[in-house]
């Protein structure tokens, strides 16, 4: 067997010679959990041997990292920059198994899928489909968060990449487009512009109204779904805000006030009389949905394969073929109910 060339690279030496992996691991948890004894729990060790561990930590940094006491816990500065850090490095261990794993024959081992809620296209479900029939041994991960949570989980490298609707794209990141989708303004059965055809914008000032929790997502997704809403005067304060798509439906369905809802979302709950399209009757609001993933951070062979199969179809079909409603042939003006519906609504009057 030939023998394999040596790896030349500068030696560990400094600070790396004096830190082990253990400390940086308890500190990760320490910071994570915000208490020692909580990260004593999570570690399956006592309070003092945390505690020893962290001034250890302390010590050999010469630096505090720790503001600690009876009732609170905070990082200091240094604390901070260490715990991003650390994370990172905990990330890259956590995927090496992934990295290894890949050098076997059959694709396998599981996608990380982080996605907003919501995000509602053929072009996705055609994507996955068709992932898991080339690569039928791989699963999928998928955990649903807000778009800034996302943001913030992408800077720190806890996750890979994502699918979140984006207002401006970060420079640190990859950003593909997926498609396009537009909002409209709907209200619930009990609301007394349901069922009313013929409706102007002027219609809709000063009805309470229930929006998105703007800090943590307005700033990032809908600015323009804010701006219809100030075009339109609704009733400010909003009568109720949610940072999820499912429960802005909620209360828009319950009657407590107007909302905005993406239209080709929307369509089933018009169709069986939960939902009334409400003016203007105008593509509005649009919102662009985007793949981010982190150069920074080296993807496994199947999530590589995931982003390649995604790419291969999106690239496939022009922008009009993936904007929305107009590419699934639906209308700016309300949908008719179907007789079903109608039936059971009248029924429960």
């Amino acid at each position: 067997m030939a023998k394999q060339p040596a790896h030349h690279a500068r030696p560990i030496e400094g600070l790396a010679k004096k830190i082990n992996w253990n400390l940086l691991h308890m500190f990760v948890v320490v910071a994570e959990q915000q208490s020692l004894s909580r990260a004593a729990h999570v570690l399956g060790r006592g309070q003092p041997a945390i505690s020893a561990a962290l001034k250890k930590l302390e010590d050999r940094l010469d630096c505090k990292l720790a503001l600690r006491g009876p009732t609170n816990f905070a990082l200091t500065a240094a604390g901070e920059v260490l715990y991003r850090e650390a994370r990172e490095i905990a990330n890259g261990i956590d995927r090496m198994s992934l990295l290894i794993a890949d050098l076997s024959g059959d694709l396998t081992g599981t996608v990380h899928l982080a996605m907003a809620s919501h995000m509602t296209s053929p072009l996705l479900n055609d994507a996955f489909a068709e992932f898991h029939r080339r690569h039928p041994k791989a699963t999928f991960l998928t955990t649903v968060m807000s778009s800034p949570d996302i943001m913030k989980a992408m800077a720190a490298s806890t996750i890979h990449f994502a699918i979140t609707p984006l207002h401006q794209k970060p420079d640190q990141f990859e950003c593909f487009h997926l498609f396009r989708e537009h909002c409209a303004f709907y209200c619930g059965p009990t609301h007394r512009l349901f069922g009313r055809h013929n409706l102007t914008a002027a219609d809709l000032r000063n009805e309470p109204s229930v929006s998105y929790y703007r800090p943590t997502t307005i700033s990032y997704t809908l600015q323009t779904i804010a701006v219809a809403h100030a075009e339109v005067q609704l009733a400010e304060p909003a009568a109720a805000v949610s940072n999820h798509m499912e429960e802005v439906r909620r209360m828009i369905i319950a009657g407590v006030g107007i909302g905005s809802i993406p239209i080709h979302i929307a369509a089933r709950d018009e169709q069986d009389g939960l939902l009334w399209r409400l003016p203007p009757y105008k593509p509005m609001m649009p919102v662009d949905i985007f793949m981010i993933t982190n150069p920074r951070v080296r993807p496994s062979r199947v999530e590589e394969s995931l982003i390649d199969v995604v790419k291969e179809l999106v690239e496939a079909k022009p922008l009009r073929e993936r904007t929305y409603p107009q590419a699934l042939d639906l209308p700016f003006t309300p949908i008719p109910a179907s007789r079903s519906s109608r039936s059971q609504k009248n029924r429960s009057k």
